[in-house]
């Protein structure tokens, strides 16, 4: 009886280790974590859509899992994600983040969108198109933004630039810090509908 017992819990841990392992093969990773924290997020080249969610959850949901190397891990003040080994074409993927994080966020290159998160943002690329999401102007303090060579374009807070060593710094009444960096290409901070 305690060998068939034993088997079994064998094979049910076994199967748990593969259902983790189908996660990322089929393109999805999922980790708890606290919300209200610091998420640090470091992307190599691809196109990605960060979005804030009313989980207590990081979710990354992404296409060819087969060489992608994805790894979420909670911390005491929130989570680290990297995204690793993207193909160097076409690749996308989809960050839920939980709504209210700081998010600090490096890009190699490519294209990226945040939208829906409610807090602190500090965000660079070294190249490509970047478009963050501002509801409420307001509740930002300190702001920041800037491109090395390209377009500015940040209608939240009533700026538009072009040319090279673009930038802008605000202060306003709000509680929360933005700083937003382009090497070369778009940066733009757009007001929602």
């Amino acid at each position: 009886m305690k060998s068939v017992s034993l088997a079994v819990l064998l094979l049910l841990v076994l199967a748990g280790a593969l259902c983790g392992q189908e996660n990322q093969n089929e393109g999805r990773v999922t980790q708890r974590v606290q919300p209200g924290g610091m998420i640090r997020i470091e992307l190599s080249a691809g196109g990605y859509t960060i979005s804030g969610s009313d989980s207590n959850a990081i979710v990354v949901t992404f296409e060819q899992p087969q060489q992608v190397k994805v790894q979420i891990k909670a911390t005491d003040s929130g989570a680290d994600v990297s995204i690793q080994n993207t193909p160097h074409s076409n690749f996308h993927a989809q960050i839920e983040v939980p709504r209210h994080s700081s998010l600090w966020v490096r890009l190699s290159a490519g294209e990226l969108k945040i939208s829906d998160v409610v807090g602190n943002k500090d965000v660079e690329s070294l190249a490509g198109s970047v478009e963050i999401e501002v509801a409420h102007p307001e509740e930002y303090g300190h702001r920041d933004a800037s491109v090395t060579a390209g377009e500015l374009s940040a209608s939240a807070f009533g700026v538009s630039k072009g040319g090279l060593w673009r930038s802008f710094h605000q202060e306003g009444p709000g509680k929360y810090r933005l700083h937003a960096h382009v090497g070369s290409g778009s940066l733009t901070l757009r007001a929602s509908n």
